[in-house]
């Protein structure tokens, strides 16, 4: 989801992350080049030129906002699923290219605040080389959309709690920030529901940075959700049945705790969401560090670990939401705590060794990247 990044001077951080990040499109212009549209997609966007034409959502549409924006580029076509032409693929797919880069970008900005500029390169590095972001945002699918917006939800959040102390009235002095916040739940919730569940979480944030303003706080978490509301009922027609239908078909009463104890969902959790050895071993080292030493452990790591480990859980126990989709969400937060940590241990005594260990990690993340691109 965007953040503020009116206020950064281009200089050599910004540049860096502008070739990695076109890297990334080249990365994603090479698989879109290489895979059709699959049928799933061409419903979607289908679907989406129905909702455009008619103004109003089909009800069975699964994530009405995915069909809006890959039916948008092809507003002047009126060719039908039989006769679907070559540059579908480009003009349906390019939204979500887009978003994926611009998802990067909100990566690398939130972990630079975070940590620095070397942390930001860490995490911008893991995402435009992450296969899965490659491939999503490479397709007609709503988990860019859901995971960017569930992104922005978290740490939008917690740009508005650090400026809760501020003289002036809360609602009037933060209200850019406001309706990004309001965009990033109405986009995510639009692209998948369960989304809603990061929303008492974020909150819960706001509450711990300020604590003194808890109530300011509230206020300012329930005008970004009614924005989202209204975000929601635009994308479903504004209408009230296509948005219960919606939500409805959304299952979040469907939750499954037995998943916690079965070692067949772990093995799959691990085979799907970590499909580069590279970034699970910088995890694992991230998450020995977390746990034994105490200056790895502050909230700037922590909170992105909770919603990465909060995620995970919700994909175990709600298969019918799709656990790929929640494991594909969590990844970025992965990233994020990943370079906070290895911030703090470049920082260390052993700073010269680590500063080895990490980039050759991140040069095999690399190649393990595009030598998979170049065999598919």
């Amino acid at each position: 989801m965007p953040l503020d990044f009116t206020r950064e001077r281009f200089g050599s951080p910004q540049a860096i992350a502008l070739l990695l990040l076109a890297l990334f499109l080249a990365q994603c212009a090479w698989f879109c080049a290489r895979a059709s549209l699959s049928d799933r997609e061409v419903a979607y966007i289908m679907q989406g030129q129905q909702q455009w034409h008619r103004s109003g959502a089909a009800l069975d549409q699964p994530s009405p906002v995915t069909g809006l924006v890959a039916a948008f580029p092809l507003l002047a076509s009126h060719a039908t699923p039989e006769q679907v032409p070559a540059y579908w693929r480009w003009l349906a797919r390019l939204p979500f290219m887009l978003m994926g880069a611009l998802f990067g970008a909100s990566v690398w900005y939130v972990s630079r605040r975070l940590y620095g500029n070397t942390a930001g390169y860490i995490a911008l590095v893991l995402y435009a080389f992450s296969p899965i972001a490659v491939i999503r945002a490479s397709l007609v699918q709503n988990n860019v959309i859901a995971g960017w917006g569930a992104f922005g939800l978290i740490f939008t959040a917690i740009g508005l709690a650090h400026t809760l102390y501020a003289p002036r009235e809360v609602v009037l002095w933060n209200w850019k920030r406001i309706v990004l916040l309001g965009v990033a739940i109405g986009l995510a919730c639009a692209a998948q529901f369960a989304v809603v569940f990061l929303i008492p979480v974020a909150l819960g944030f706001m509450w711990y940075l300020a604590p003194e303003r808890c109530g300011a706080a509230t206020v300012t978490m329930a005008a970004g959700t009614a924005i989202g509301a209204l975000i929601l009922f635009a994308v479903n027609g504004f209408s009230l049945n296509a948005v219960w239908m919606f939500v409805r078909a959304s299952r979040l009463t469907d939750f499954y705790p037995e998943a916690y104890g079965s070692v067949f969902a772990y093995l799959s959790l691990l085979r799907n969401l970590f499909r580069q050895p590279t970034s699970l071993l910088l995890l694992l080292i991230a998450l020995g560090t977390y746990a034994g030493w105490k200056r790895a452990r502050f909230f700037g790591t922590s909170a992105p670990l909770l919603v990465f480990v909060l995620l995970l859980m919700l994909g175990l126990a709600m298969p019918q939401q799709s656990a790929q989709g929640f494991y594909v969400m969590a990844l970025p937060f992965s990233y994020v705590f990943i370079a906070g940590v290895m911030t703090d241990l470049l920082e260390s005594k052993q700073g010269p060794i680590m500063l080895g260990l990490i980039l050759g990690v991140l040069l095999g993340h690399v190649v393990l990247s595009i030598s998979g691109l170049l065999r598919m």
